[in-house]
């Protein structure tokens, strides 16, 4: 696995909140959040310009409820409403890694980011990310990749 330190730089990213999420209903608040940034996106003809995210907020102690924020990256900023507003992804200095497979192994991934921030003594922000760059509706499920990247100090 293949874990580098990079600083990344910003893009306008059109976005919506979930809250209490469990894994359970991880993939219904994902596909409905998604859902609305999408209609929003069509209504106000923006263009996608990168791959969507999902960052974990905060969660409770043993990681099973999470608030969370899921977003697309935009060419231009849209008229927000109750539910989408606009955001921006991560600026600053990440230790990122790419996961292949299903989403249901990143853990995996996520685990050895954790043991790399530890071996480099370096400290996260506390806030996670998961960027889809392939599409799970024609990727077979072990050639899934996202980009994992959690944000340090």
């Amino acid at each position: 696995m293949n874990i580098e330190v990079s600083t990344l730089s910003p893009q306008i990213a059109v976005a919506t909140k979930a809250t209490g999420v469990t894994m359970e209903n991880m993939t219904a608040a994902i596909d409905t959040g998604y859902e609305k940034l999408m209609q929003a996106v069509s209504e106000q003809g923006a263009q996608l310009i990168g791959a969507p995210y999902c960052a974990y907020l905060n969660s409770n102690e043993d990681f099973t409820v999470f608030d969370i924020e899921l977003g697309i990256p935009v060419n231009t900023a849209i008229s927000a409403n109750d539910e989408v507003y606009m955001s921006q992804t991560y600026d600053g200095k990440a230790v990122i890694s790419t996961h292949q497979g299903s989403y249901a192994t990143l853990e995996s991934t996520y685990g050895a980011l954790m043991v790399y921030l530890q071996e480099n003594q370096l400290e996260s922000t506390g806030v996670y990310y998961d960027y889809y760059l392939s599409n799970p509706l024609d990727t077979p499920e072990d050639q899934l990749l996202t980009q994992v990247v959690f944000p340090i100090n």
